[in-house]
């Protein structure tokens, strides 16, 4: 069974990190925050790539639809 895919950027999910919130990442001249979610109501999931939140990934959810089924 192959991995799924982020439906924002098309990037195989072999990592999703577990963050609502994102970090700081240093663009070369300051720190730029990168969020996860758009919404108040975060989703931790989000794509390692893109950061788009997964809102319908949940590698533990098995009897729900999802990305990983």
């Amino acid at each position: 069974m192959d991995a799924p895919t982020c439906p924002h950027c098309n990037t195989t999910l072999t990592k999703v990190l577990d963050l609502p919130y994102g970090y700081w990442e240093w663009t070369g001249e300051k720190y730029k925050v990168r969020t996860t979610a758009e919404t108040v109501d975060v989703v931790p999931w989000a794509c390692a790539e893109c950061l788009h939140e997964l809102r319908d990934f949940h590698p533990q959810d098995v009897g729900k639809k999802s990305v990983t089924t």
